[in-house]
């Protein structure tokens, strides 16, 4: 037992450090971009940007035609939606990822210095909120209807469950956007993702810092902990089998 809840915490402990790693890299990132007006991202990007286009802005958002997305039908700039089956094959689980889709919009951002559009057709790091639901087909269905988005389960076996999870990132009144400067635009840069949020830069700085280090303390620790019980446990389940095996 000891050794089980060792590896679980252990486990724990690497997902945490991973997570405070990211963070950090996000948190530098943002720290490092030049943060520009967005009438000068759009009209001097390439002289205001940092090395390998690097630049930053925050504004309101102006998008004349935004999406609705396909399962919740809210009014978005940018959606993604994917799906998963799971079935079983004796006493196998098997499961099988769907093809999903992606979409977003053309909007710009505007602090009152002129607009500066924003390229999110690559997708990134953005504040999404998030909706899954499961269905199983009926015993005569061979399509599932989640909102206006509609799965096909034909080729799939009688038992199947379906899950569809759809990320979106709703239309609001400003963002704050890291990327790379593109002609009049701001886009996804070629070595990292885009990053879209609804708090201002400051907040999104303080707030990636933070949980930063309290991944990476809670992480190390964590780690500590649970390989220190798994060699107990280990050392305990040894002994344990020496004298289940030492002569009476």
């Amino acid at each position: 037992m000891l050794l089980i809840i060792g590896a679980v915490v252990l486990v724990l402990g690497i997902g945490a450090i991973g997570i405070g790693v990211y963070e950090k890299m996000k948190a530098a990132r943002v720290a490092g971009a030049p943060f520009v007006r967005t009438g000068d991202a759009a009209q001097r990007g390439a002289q205001v940007a940092g090395p390998n286009g690097a630049i930053s802005v925050q504004g309101n958002v102006i998008c004349q035609q935004p999406l609705s997305s396909p399962i919740t039908r809210t009014a978005c700039l940018y959606f993604s939606v994917s799906a998963e089956a799971r079935w079983k094959d004796g006493d196998q689980d098997r499961s099988q990822t769907l093809a999903g889709i992606e979409q977003s919009t053309r909007f710009v951002l505007d602090d009152g210095s002129g607009p500066v559009w924003v390229d999110a057709t690559r997708g990134g790091d953005f504040d999404t909120t998030r909706y899954s639901e499961i269905k199983e087909p009926g015993f005569f269905g061979s399509e599932l209807v989640f909102g206006d988005y509609r799965l096909s389960t034909s080729s799939f076996p009688s038992g199947a469950r379906f899950e569809v999870k759809e990320e979106v990132l709703p239309l609001v009144p400003q963002l704050y956007a890291c990327g790379a400067t593109a002609p009049q635009s701001i886009a996804s840069p070629e070595w990292r993702s885009l990053i879209l949020a609804t708090k201002s830069r400051d907040e999104l700085l303080g707030s990636a810092t933070q949980t930063a280090k309290a991944c990476l303390v809670g992480g190390i620790a964590a780690v500590a902990v649970g390989a220190a019980v798994a060699l107990a446990g280990a050392f305990q389940a040894g002994l344990l089998m020496r004298i289940a095996h030492t002569p009476l």
